[in-house]
């Protein structure tokens, strides 16, 4: 809040971690535990799969509908450059759902092995800090005080731990639900970091930071694979 422009400078260089993690944790933590899991891997993959496609679904939907919106309120050629307020509200949805999906995965995850939920949590607070910086922007673009933007970044975190609750009751008494949770968090994290990030990363950065990009996407991975080996995982 205070230092905004150094938090902007600094996120393509937090995204680049991210993505290494979030790759690392879906590939080598919740892609394998949910195949051990469901006891077939090509199962597992399906549901990987499916996560995808929803994701990419919902997210053509949201854009439909808020291009959909703005031009039917303004012509196209008097367009304000400043974000809408609608733009801003159709993203703490999108966060919300993204949150409480986050939560229930967590959850899962240290109901499965507390190593395992352990590269799990890393993976959720890595992308979250570069995407929290963003929607932090976004949001003060639309109008809204930085006050208001806390609180309402403040109310869409709590559905992480709405989810994670929720996560608890019901795999308490259904177990069997955990590995299509854990492909599912593979899902997710595979689409946030092929689709949101790394597509950030390619269009923003600088090229005299390759090197630096490269090592950040490097360590992201290795970081993941450290907690791996101290855990036993």
């Amino acid at each position: 809040m205070l230092k905004r422009n150094f938090a902007q400078r600094i996120s393509l260089f937090l995204i680049t971690f991210a993505a290494g993690v979030l790759l690392a944790v879906a590939f080598s933590d919740l892609l394998p535990e949910a195949a051990e899991l469901f006891g077939d891997v090509n199962r597992a993959s399906a549901w990987v799969l499916g996560a995808i496609v929803v994701l990419f679904i919902t997210e053509r939907f949201l854009w439909w509908y808020h291009h959909h919106r703005m031009d039917t309120r303004e012509h196209p050629h008097h367009a304000k450059k400043h974000v809408q307020p609608t733009h801003a509200y159709l993203l703490m949805i999108g966060d919300t759902i993204h949150n409480f999906i986050d939560g229930l995965v967590i959850a899962a995850s240290f109901m499965v092995s507390f190593p395992l939920g352990v590269s799990v949590s890393l993976g959720v607070v890595a992308h979250e800090l570069p995407q929290e910086i963003a929607d932090f922007g976004i949001m003060v673009g639309a109008g809204f005080s930085r006050l208001k933007t806390l609180l309402l970044n403040l109310a869409t975190a709590l559905a992480t731990l709405v989810g994670a609750v929720t996560a608890y009751f019901i795999l308490g008494s259904a177990k069997h639900i955990t590995p299509y949770l854990l492909a599912i968090g593979a899902g997710v994290f595979i689409y946030i970091a092929l689709s949101d990030l790394i597509p950030v990363i390619h269009h923003q950065s600088e090229h005299k930071h390759d090197v630096l990009h490269f090592v950040l996407f490097i360590f992201g991975i290795l970081f993941i694979f450290w907690i791996g080996l101290l855990s036993g995982v």
